[in-house]
């Protein structure tokens, strides 16, 4: 074990006993075997229902409502200084006191630096800031008033975490609070989310399972000799009485129906969509047997959706009950919600959710009823909530949905059928709450969203994730539900075969089919002015730093500026620039280069397309100004997916307020050549070259230095020869961008010679040395 888990009882002291005396921050991964540190864990998570908070399944990004809301207190436009941070807390956090002002304050401007130091351009900041700022006043504000006290603030975040999460952890270290970060699986979205930094003193153990106990069940009360922070004003206590205050809730009126329901374990070989269609005869006896699947993204388009429609049309051929869900749940009506008006928040939690549960009556039966209930306190006793406001909104939106689709699934209920709910489309929290439930309840769950990223909701979803999980490969947008059969075409037998030699050549086995990936990442070489004529020629796969990961290829690029004549020998000069001409190679030989044809579009006219920095890549492919409709949809939403990233990167200096604009009017009117190179590149294989000789006085304009850096982060490699050594890219392109290689001395007042002629006895050139033989 790294560290020590008795690290961890510094947490349990006030500053004046520690030594150093100032906060502490500890990520855990796994526990020992012994439970030492999951015992002190526990005390942790105690200290937490007193002014502090216990996050176990993140923090989730500030709503519409919440973001406007800031605006309208702060102002809409504004740049991030000190200063200005400083008013903001005044405005929106005004409970602060000035000490605690002036620290979290200090705390946001180091975190805004860190991230400036990972190399988020202004953009990326302020959006940081105010979701950090949303956090401060939401799920946080109650932390913030014990800041700077000599009992900390404990702030325990348990699971898989985000980069932005883990930065505001650090946020709240800074600012004065005790933090333990908790992974008991896996170390992995730590390393992703920290960036190569270090967050927190590691402590280690052995055991990488979740633990036979929930923190969240542990005792409320730390054990004798923990501090306890100072009693809170009587209204406060009032919102969040201990457990030892609360009165001891007699059995509930369904204890007993634990086992009642059996979900998936019945289906045996039976495929679970077939499953849902079986009557409860074919299920097993003597139990309520229910189906509880989610399947995320589809093999075939066509497949998929005759999937669906023929499920569909099976159901609509059963007896069965069964709601098919497209547009999400209905909010509950004020009809609905009357009946928990009268319910007190700041009751315990386990006599309020016992409050709401009791109100669960339903209309189709004792059973159901009972059903019902029972699911509904297992949601709401894991409901990681700490407001109470909204922890009682939340079970008023369950409870008001279960009791709205039990009456609609179970009435005229038949013994011989189970209900079945069909829901399409990606599913908020509360949504897959109320899908747990009804599931519980005994109702047949049939849950499929054709996009892949509809599984994060599930995935860090507080319930008990005992649903059957089905993903398959492709990403397919959201569309309709399929309200007829769709088109198909069948594989022969020979298009199988392919398709299955292709998995065994091809995964895993560092050979690549031809344009067998859609997406890449250039990773810039730094080199000597040797290698770059020894890389030139060379296919990606064999370069350094090559490597696929995720469907992503990452292709190594070169992008230099090599200044002056080696030797001032101006004919083994031309020599080497001529080897280097291929037939992927765009020829510059004339500065100013860059040249618009067709309509062009203006930077005004760019900003229609523009919202916070994000491009709205519909508005534009629907406008007048978008020439590449003509090109595959792979290529076009690559040039597009580039374009978002040149606006992301700090790649250009000096380029004024209206940078994005005019970065989206340049890369609209790309040459055509140049759209050739980009359609035809192959990732794995030979790059496509961009070659300026540049003799002249000019500066490169802030248009053609866009098309360099969007060129780059596209894969191409760049090499500028600058016989002269003067400036041309420098004004407008970061410097650390691109290698400036100086060798031999500086010529003027040159002749550029054709350059796609190859000149014979060049074997004793540079490429003719690296490579051998004779060009022509």
């Amino acid at each position: 074990m790294t560290g020590n888990a008795s690290l961890l009882e510094d947490c349990l002291l006030p500053l004046s006993r520690r030594t150093p005396s100032v906060t502490r921050f500890y990520r855990v991964i796994g526990y020992d075997r012994q439970e030492t540190i999951l015992t002190e864990l526990k005390q942790i998570y105690a200290l937490t229902n007193r002014g502090g908070i216990y996050l176990q399944n993140g923090l989730s990004n500030p709503t519409e409502p919440e973001i406007q809301r800031f605006f309208r207190e702060v102002g809409e436009s504004f740049t991030l200084t000190r200063a200005l941070v400083s008013r903001h807390l005044t405005v929106w956090l005004g409970q602060l006191r000035p000490t605690q002002r002036t620290i979290l304050d200090n705390a946001i401007a180091e975190i805004l630096d860190i991230l400036k130091g990972q190399g988020a351009n202004d953009n990326i900041r302020r959006n940081a800031y105010i979701k950090y700022m949303c956090w401060l006043r939401g799920p946080l504000g109650g932390i913030l008033k014990g800041i700077g006290q000599d009992v900390p603030p404990k702030v325990l975040y348990e699971g898989a975490i985000s980069r932005y999460e883990l930065l505001f952890l650090q946020l709240l270290y800074r600012a004065g609070c005790d933090v333990v970060y908790v992974d008991f699986c896996s170390e992995d979205s730590y390393n992703k989310a920290a960036r190569g930094g270090t967050y927190g003193h590691p402590i280690y153990g052995e055991v990488r399972t979740p633990p036979p106990t929930p923190l969240s069940q542990a005792d409320s009360v730390p054990k004798p000799g923990v501090p306890i922070p100072s009693s809170p004003p009587v209204s406060e206590r009032r919102s969040a009485p201990s457990a030892q205050q609360a009165s001891p809730l007699p059995p509930p009126p369904w204890q007993g129906m634990e086992e009642v329901v059996l979900l998936n374990d019945w289906t045996g070989d039976v495929s679970l969509w077939d499953a849902c269609l079986l009557s409860c005869a074919q299920r097993r006896p003597g139990k309520l047997c229910a189906v509880f699947s989610v399947c995320f993204g589809a093999e075939e388009r066509a497949e998929y959706r005759n999937h669906l429609y023929h499920l569909k049309r099976a159901l609509e051929g059963s007896s069965k009950n069964w709601i098919l869900i497209q547009d999400k749940f209905p909010a509950p009506t004020n009809t609905e919600t009357a009946l928990f008006r009268t319910l007190d928040k700041t009751s315990p939690r386990p006599q309020l959710i016992r409050a709401l549960a009791e109100k669960l009556i339903l209309t189709c039966g004792k059973v159901p009823t009972l059903l019902a209930q029972r699911a509904f306190s297992l949601v709401m006793e894991q409901c990681p909530e700490q407001d109470a406001v909204r922890f009682l909104n939340h079970g008023v939106r369950l409870a008001c949905w279960l009791k709205r689709y039990m009456e609609l699934l179970f009435a005229q209920y038949r013994s011989d059928q189970q209900p079945a709910l069909l829901y399409y489309g990606p599913a908020t929290e509360a949504e897959i709450s109320l899908l747990w439930a009804l599931a519980h309840t005994g109702v047949d769950i049939l849950y499929f969203c054709p996009a892949l990223s509809g599984q994060n909701a599930f995935e860090k979803h507080f319930v008990p994730h005992d649903w059957k999980t089905i993903v398959w490969k492709n990403d397919l947008p959201m569309e309709p539900f399929p309200q007829r059969e769709e088109r198909m075409r069948a594989s022969t037998t020979a298009y199988n075969a392919s398709r299955e030699l292709d998995q065994l050549l091809y995964s895993d086995t560092g050979m690549f089919r031809d344009r067998q990936f859609a997406r890449s990442q250039p990773v810039t070489l730094k080199t000597t002015y040797d290698e770059v004529g020894q890389l030139w020629r060379e296919e990606a796969q064999y370069r350094p730093s090559f490597r696929t990961e995720d469907g992503v290829v990452y292709v190594p690029n070169l992008f230099s500026k090599v200044s002056g004549v080696d030797k001032g020998d101006l004919k083994l000069y031309w020599d080497r620039i001529r080897e280097m001409v291929t037939e992927d190679t765009y020829v510059v030989t004339s500065v100013p280069f860059l040249q618009v044809n067709g309509p062009s579009l203006s930077a005004p006219q760019a900003q229609s397309f523009l919202h916070d920095g994000r491009l709205d890549p519909k508005a534009l492919k629907s406008s007048r100004f978008y020439r590449y409709d003509y090109l595959p949809d792979d290529t076009q939403d690559y040039i597009l997916e580039k374009i978002q990233a040149l606006i992301d990167y700090d790649l250009i200096v000096n380029g004024g307020p209206d940078l994005a604009a005019s970065m989206l009017s340049v890369l609209m009117n790309l040459d055509k050549e140049l759209l050739r190179l980009l359609q035809n590149f192959d990732f794995t294989k030979s790059i496509p070259k961009f070659l300026v000789v540049d003799v002249t006085e000019n500066m490169f304009t802030l248009e053609e230095c866009i098309l360099l850096a969007f060129l780059n982060l596209v894969g191409f490699d760049i090499a500028i020869f600058t016989p002269t050594g003067y400036r041309n890219l420098e004004k407008y392109l970061r410097p650390d961008s691109f290698d400036t290689l100086v060798v031999g001395e500086f010529v003027f007042d040159l002749s550029i010679p054709d350059l796609r002629i190859k000149r014979t006895n060049s074997s004793s050139g540079w490429f003719g040395r690296l490579f051998g033989g004779t060009y022509h």
